[in-house]
């Protein structure tokens, strides 16, 4: 699959195999709460609006809690069963800073209902780049932004392992979202998918499609510790995915597999492949067996049924908390 194979190609070769197929080694499993009312998509995350929602954390310093529960293994300290630290240091970071928390790092809630996924992430970062390095508009692995891989099947998606080229994902999706307004740029999401047992990716380029997933951006400054900080609050929506790999709207109790790549590369892109620093967090993501799990509930998760919003809006309510 397109750009998959750059990630983890070392590790595509010590995957194991039973009967032909790659064996299923997830090993988180979220549960993912049911919003009675959907979030406003202004980058804030209110804390009624987003109260009891899943949240969970992609850094440097979860990748060593992971190495811990789970373990390393063999393709160096870097990695977990699960996640990868893969920032780089940029001539401009000092080694107190490069590579750890304060050089990138998040936390990411989530949510669902009938009509699509929610997620905010909340995210810390020194040197925030969207422009230096770029090729062109596609090459969201060189700007500072957060991916979802989700496996809408939960399943291995594989058939042999003949070396990366032969990815037979299934049922796997890649949505980017570029750490800047959704229109200020035509590509500040991305989308690519795979729909068949073959090796190939399928990225829409209809209008329709891209407008699809929404989201919204916030500078957040030095809000979470760092410099540059930002928000991202997204909606994936179902409709959309069911026309081309989501077999039928996902209901109480359906499982997706998920992976995050947080995307940071400070202006530093390696030579050779043109890609910049990341944390791979939750599950590595060229491979669909190792992603974790999200199993989607009925539990509440927002503001109860007896509240305001019912009769409004998030997003006229929310404007009575600003100063």
């Amino acid at each position: 699959m397109k750009r998959l194979g750059i990630f983890v190609i070392a590790f595509l070769a010590s995957l194991a195999v039973a009967g032909g197929e790659q064996v299923d080694l997830a090993l988180e499993v979220f549960e993912v709460p049911r919003f009675m009312y959907p979030p406003d998509l202004d980058g804030i995350r209110g804390a009624v609006e987003w109260a009891d929602a899943l949240e969970l954390e992609c850094s440097p310093s979860q990748i060593e809690r992971d190495k811990a529960k789970h373990g390393e293994t063999e393709w160096g300290e870097d990695w977990s069963k699960i996640s990868v630290n893969q920032l780089l240091q940029s001539k401009e970071e000092a080694d107190d800073i490069a590579r750890t928390d304060a050089d990138a790092s998040s936390f990411i809630w989530h949510g669902w209902d009938d009509e699509g996924l929610y997620f905010i992430a909340e995210v810390r970062d020194n040197v925030r780049d969207i422009d230096e390095g770029r090729r062109d508009e596609n090459t969201w692995w060189e700007r500072d932004s957060l991916s979802l891989y989700v496996d809408l099947l939960n399943s291995d998606d594989r058939n042999k392992i003949r070396g990366y080229s032969a990815q037979l994902f299934t049922s796997l999706n890649i949505i980017n979202f570029v750490a800047d307004p959704q229109h200020a740029r035509p590509k500040n999401i991305t989308w690519e998918y795979s729909s068949s047992l073959e090796s190939r990716t399928v990225v829409p380029r209809d209008a329709d499609f891209s407008e699809a997933f929404t989201y919204g951006f916030r500078e957040a400054y030095a809000e979470f510790g760092g410099e540059a900080d930002y928000t991202i609050e997204g909606k994936i929506p179902w409709e959309t995915l069911m026309r081309f790999n989501l077999s039928a709207r996902p209901e109480v109790g359906t499982e997706m597999g998920f992976s995050y790549i947080l995307v940071d590369p400070d202006g530093f892109t390696r030579e050779g492949d043109g890609w910049g620093g990341q944390l791979q967090c939750w599950g590595h993501a060229s491979s669909a067996a190792h992603y974790s799990t999200w199993i989607f509930s009925d539990t509440p998760a927002g503001p109860p049924s007896d509240t305001a919003i019912a009769e409004d809006s998030w997003a006229r309510i929310k404007t009575t908390f600003q100063p």
